[in-house]
């Protein structure tokens, strides 16, 4: 019996043993956990390529309950590998955490141009201002090598036209890259001018646009010159900016300047009279109001059946800006035409403007038909006359 209860007082001894132990441990972990610091990142191993950067976000825990101003930096890295902390857009050094929260930063690694295949590691240390220290291992595999540089072309780099036109640009953007790429867009525009980004076959405008690997995209940019452009010749830089290259692209646009065709009576009545088979002529004035010249005006008429107009001159060569001409219309009525007003619709036009002219023509009957009624009218009467007076008698 003695025996017996001596093992028993033993185990005993052993459980309450263990008891203490557990007790006196979870303080101790607790206790480490509320004051300690901890660097994490979802993704700890990326693959790469020459010349690309890479970017990691780095989450930085604060177990503790009081605020800590953390010291950042990569311990470790290979030679020649560029390294760059970011937080909120800024290069950085330290960050200060609250208590049970967390902050995020942006490690980036620029990789050089001419890194070989194989694994690189590298190792972020954190160190607070209470001496809580964390560090993070990460891993850049660099499988592939890149393929070439991207391209970034246009379909035609340069376009011509008056200050009012909108200039479409069809470019071709490819990624050269083993991943894809989002690019961001810009252009590089004067005072007034406007452009937008479309990608191909769509109607939503974008300021960035991805790409995959070894592939293109057609992107439709719409260029809009402000309405005080002069005449001459303006360059417009595009540009595609992923986080492995910069790409660009120069386009032209030559503002020809503004056509502006006036055609109107040298008067600015726009009526004429015409006796019915007769021909009247009129003066009209075709005017360059634009600031380009205006080369191989034409002139046309619209009138009513059986009617005939004719120009002289019947064309003009080159009418250079602010210069007028004289004009003279010729218009032959119909000799049945019934007296009554009509519409000739005159036109000057080149093939970047034209302008019309309606005249109304009035039709009036020959003034002979009206003579020979007059002798008709006075013949009647006086053969009357004859007559009443060699019969009236009797």
């Amino acid at each position: 019996m003695k025996k017996s209860n001596l093992n028993i007082y033993r185990y005993l001894f052993f459980f309450l043993f263990c008891f203490l132990v557990v007790i006196m441990l979870f303080p101790v972990q607790s206790t480490a956990q509320q004051t300690g610091i901890e660097l994490m990142t979802q993704f700890p191993s990326i693959a790469g390529t020459a010349g690309e950067d890479i970017t990691f976000s780095i989450k930085i825990k604060n177990y503790g309950s009081r605020s800590e101003l953390i010291n950042l930096e990569v311990s470790s890295k290979p030679q020649e590998w560029v390294t760059t902390l970011r937080g909120r857009g800024r290069n950085i050094q330290q960050v200060m955490v609250e208590g049970g929260g967390s902050e995020n930063v942006d490690l980036i690694v620029k990789i050089p141009d001419n890194v070989e295949i194989g694994d690189y590691p590298l190792t972020i240390a954190a160190v607070s201002e209470r001496g809580s220290k964390s560090t993070l291992a990460l891993n850049i595999s660099i499988s592939h090598e890149r393929l070439g540089d991207d391209r970034l072309s246009a379909r035609y780099i340069e376009l011509k036209g008056p200050n009012d036109a909108t200039f479409d640009f069809r470019l071709d953007l490819k990624n050269n890259s083993s991943t894809e790429q989002l690019y961001s867009l810009g252009v590089q525009l004067g005072p007034g001018w406007q452009a937008t980004f479309t990608p191909a076959n769509e109607r939503q405008q974008v300021a960035s646009i991805s790409v995959k690997p070894g592939e293109s995209r057609g992107i439709d940019v719409k260029i809009t010159p402000p309405v005080t452009v002069k005449e001459g010749e303006y360059t417009i830089l595009v540009e595609a900016i992923s986080p492995t290259s910069r790409v660009t692209e120069e386009l032209k646009i030559i503002i020809s300047g503004t056509y502006d065709l006036e055609f109107t009576t040298s008067t600015g009545r726009l009526n004429a009279d015409v006796i019915a088979g007769r021909e009247t002529k009129v003066n009209l004035e075709a005017k360059n109001n634009g600031s380009a010249p205006l080369n191989n005006i034409n002139f046309s008429s619209k009138q009513p059946n059986n009617w005939a107009v004719t120009f002289e001159p019947d064309t003009i060569e080159v009418l250079q800006p602010g210069e007028s001409r004289q004009i003279t219309a010729t218009i032959s009525a119909d000799a049945k035409a019934i007296a009554g007003d009509y519409v000739v619709s005159l036109t000057a036009s080149t093939k970047e403007v034209r302008s019309s002219a309606d005249l109304r023509v009035t039709v009036k009957t020959s003034t002979l038909w009206g003579l020979v009624g007059v002798i008709i009218v006075v013949g009647v009467i006086a053969g009357l006359y004859h007559v009443f007076r060699k019969y009236g008698r009797r």
